[in-house]
């Protein structure tokens, strides 16, 4: 999937700088373009790039209305096709996106039972044969597992038909009640088989090695997963999207009679259409211990008894209500009483809702015993209730979630209700970018913008299209050659190397667009191209004339000669060695970036890239590198490979001929050159002298810059730490042979006198 960028910046949307805003023509922009060209505004309007509609912002462009539809695009546009089961703490890596494509294609626009089943629920009764792949997690319950499978059985056209299946395996213990656990699974599937926006299930298999097989629908992604993908917190757009399908969800299973309760983030799946489904639902009575303690101490029977430790909730998103097995009270008003119910699923519903606007789970950092005690007998909500409020979260919504997490559970709102309210502010949201006014081509059509050209390009379009397609500058050059502004914005060639087309690129060079061409944010063709690992178009643009460019830093202070490093590519490096000048090579093989010159970040090779930085220092010393440059530790690359123990990095660079004497240049002493103050003191109270004698067990160099500092005039040699050590005694904790004669006149020379060495008998000493 294409993820949206800005047209006039190319540049991926986010939900900060680059957040996609809406001008009142309904074209959209990302928030740095739009503030930058207000800067330059005469007054308070924008003129519209694309249709040159002019639209009143006020002070600031923060005052326009984000494109929500856009940002959740750009959320999931990366996301994986991970296979998610409720509760589980795996996930499959072997699978093929082919197969979520193929499931994808597969399903109906509108499924009725969640979306994950092709043709509804599965007859059990026909697809005999099941088969485990591989398992993806656990319950918190001891014999509990979930894994995916296939279902294979009944006949289709073409053969046996088989269905990918999510199977939770319960093992069967000897308390259970088999039958009555059946029975109730039973009833479970036929009153849910109908309810929309939850994860089907299709029933339950006993199999021969003493297991229920629990078959449901196989999903791709859960709510937590896509949170996680999202920086831990949803967009506004994703909430109300992923709400509405939860509570239109939760609704449908309370009118036919089931009471969900386990609703939270990782019990909430996306099936292959991106709808949210509730799973889990229900299953948490039917398959609680058989035998619970505060059962047999209250003499309920093991059926009808509920509570937190026989269903085994999750704290975090449990009602009050819940946590106790239901007692029969002797004042006959007192509501809380009840047990759980459906509106113990509005208190879950509540939290969940806290943690997809917050990106925190509610009550973080508490264990179960620690929540009982805040939420039963403290009576306090989430403090993470309160990041909600005023953040941009409609007003509606969270005095929504405040209604939720009401301790009077008859005062919590129903999800039919809370339905109504996620539709009605979807509403309100851009569903899609809106069509271009004059040609009625919508964002990413790809027919019709290719349709759209093709009449240009014959002739039938507007005159004024085709003769913008064919114009040229003053030089000869096509406009699609050229930046979309002068001094603003790439050029098509940047948009060409950012999408990584090598063919289009080869014409649009061969047409004369400029290799070395560099847009307003200081990225030349070759950064992008670089950045984004296309080396094919890379290497075009290095045999087109672009070698210059591998010395132009941009805004970060980052050649391209640098990215190649940082994204160890060889096969660039050694291209740029063979078409460059010599005056490119210079200019640009020793240029600083914040981690040093390319050989001293090639030298630092990363875990499982030694091949690739190995290569790459033998290329940049052959290509005339300065082995003595030094990072921003002042290390050469020779420090670094010694220090990372590289035999053959070190071998490489010994070979070209570096010193093998080099030395580090000290930051001490330009530290001092500079009139660095030794004598300050830290939050532990040590100076300069104190932790250079301290460090000095690993680094005798230290003692030496000990001397130059005690030639100071105002060394403070007699201050004190907290600890109450003085340098002296650092000094004389280190063995006295690594105290040199010149050491000591320092130090006699500020009055410190070491203590004598006391050689006892059997002891070597020199003479």
């Amino acid at each position: 999937m294409k993820v949206p960028c800005c047209s006039v910046c190319h540049t991926r949307y986010n939900d900060e700088e680059r957040a996609p805003l809406l001008l009142h023509c309904g074209h959209g922009f990302c928030k740095e373009c739009l503030s930058r060209m207000f800067a330059s505004s005469l007054d308070n309007s924008l003129s519209c790039p694309r249709c040159r509609h002019v639209t009143l912002v006020g002070n600031s462009v923060s005052a326009l209305r984000k494109n929500f539809a856009l940002l959740a695009v750009t959320a999931t546009g990366n996301s994986s096709s991970d296979d998610d089961v409720s509760d589980g703490d795996g996930v499959v890596e072997n699978d093929e996106f082919e197969e979520y494509e193929e499931d994808r294609r597969r399903s109906s626009s509108a499924s009725s039972s969640g979306g994950c089943s092709v043709g509804g629920a599965i007859e059990l009764a026909n697809h005999g044969e099941l088969k485990f792949l591989q398992r993806i997690g656990e319950g918190k319950r001891a014999g509990v597992e979930m894994w995916t499978a296939t279902l294979a059985g009944g006949v289709r056209a073409g053969g046996r038909c088989r269905h990918k299946v999510a199977v939770r395996k319960v093992s069967i213990t000897e308390e259970m009640d088999v039958m009555w656990v059946q029975s109730q699974l039973e009833s479970l599937r036929q009153a849910a088989i109908w309810c929309r926006n939850v994860c089907t299930f299709h029933g339950v298999i006993r199999g021969v090695d003493s297991c229920l097989s629990l078959v449901m629908d196989r999903c791709y992604g859960s709510l937590q997963s896509a949170m996680q993908r999202n920086e831990g917190r949803l967009t506004l757009e994703q909430i109300l999207r992923y709400g509405a399908d939860i509570a239109r969800g939760v609704a449908e299973l309370h009118a036919a009679g089931v009471v969900c309760m386990n609703l939270k983030p990782s019990n909430i799946l996306l099936d292959v259409t991106g709808h949210a489904v509730v799973s889990d639902y229900g299953l948490p009575a039917i398959l609680k211990k058989p035998i619970c303690r505060k059962a047999r101490a209250e003499g309920d029977s093991s059926i009808i008894h509920s509570c937190m430790d026989c269903t085994m909730l999750s704290p975090h998103y449990t009602a009050p209500e819940a946590w106790e097995p239901v007692r029969k009270s002797l004042n006959l008003f007192w509501e809380e009483a009840i047990g759980i119910s459906a509106e113990s699923d509005a208190w879950s519903f509540g939290c969940t809702l806290v943690e997809m606007c917050t990106g925190t789970v509610p009550w973080a950092g508490l264990s179960a015993e620690e929540i009982y005690r805040t939420v039963v007998k403290a009576r306090r909500l989430p403090p993470q209730y309160a990041s909600v409020v005023g953040v941009g979260i409609p007003r509606e919504l969270w005095k929504m979630i405040g209604e939720c997490l009401q301790f009077k559970p008859s005062k919590r709102p129903t999800f039919s209700a809370m339905l109504a309210i996620f539709l009605r502010h979807l509403q309100s949201l851009p569903r899609s970018p809106p069509a271009s006014p004059e040609n009625d081509v919508e964002a990413w059509d790809l027919n019709g913008v290719r349709n759209f050209l093709a009449k240009a390009a014959s002739g039938a379009g507007s005159s004024a299209v085709s003769s913008l397609l064919e114009a040229q500058n003053n030089d000869g050059r096509l406009r699609s050659t050229l930046p979309v502004k002068e001094g603003f914005g790439p050029s098509v060639a940047h948009v060409c190397a950012y999408h990584g087309q090598p063919d289009c690129m080869r014409e649009l060079l061969l047409d004369g667009a400029d290799p070395n061409a560099v847009d307003d944010e200081g990225e030349s063709v070759l950064h992008r191209a670089v950045a984004k690992k296309y080396t094919d178009c890379a290497l075009i643009l290095l045999e087109h004339g672009g070698s210059r460019s591998m010395g132009v830093p941009n805004l970060k202070e980052l050649t391209p000669l640098h990215l190649c490093v940082a994204t160890w590519n060889v096969a660039v490096v050694r291209r740029w060695v063979e078409v460059a000048t010599t005056e490119e090579i210079a200019d640009a093989i020793n240029i600083l970036s914040p981690s040093g010159t390319a050989l001293c970040m090639a030298a630092a090779a990363k875990k499982d890239h030694e091949k690739e930085g190995r290569e790459l220092v033998r290329l940049l010393l052959a290509a005339g590198a300065d082995p003595t440059a030094q990072d921003a530790q002042q290390r050469t690359a020779l420090h670094t490979a010694a220090m990372a123990n590289d035999v053959e990095l070190v071998q490489i660079i010994l070979d070209a001929g570096v010193d093998v004497n080099i030395r580090a240049k000290s930051c001490i002493g330009l530290l001092l050159s500079a009139g660095a103050d030794y004598n300050f003191q830290d939050d532990e109270g040590d100076n300069a002298f104190h932790i250079a004698a301290d460090a000095a067990k690993m680094i005798r160099e230290n003692l030496e810059w000990i001397i130059h500092m005690l030639k100071c005039p105002d060394a403070a040699v007699d201050l004190r730490n907290h600890s109450g050590k003085t340098l002296k005694d650092f000094l004389e904790a280190l063995p006295r042979e690594w105290i040199s004669e010149d050491l000591m006149e320092a130090l006699l020379d500020k009055g410190v006198q070491l203590s004598p060495t006391i050689y006892l008998a059997g002891d070597w000493c020199e003479i």
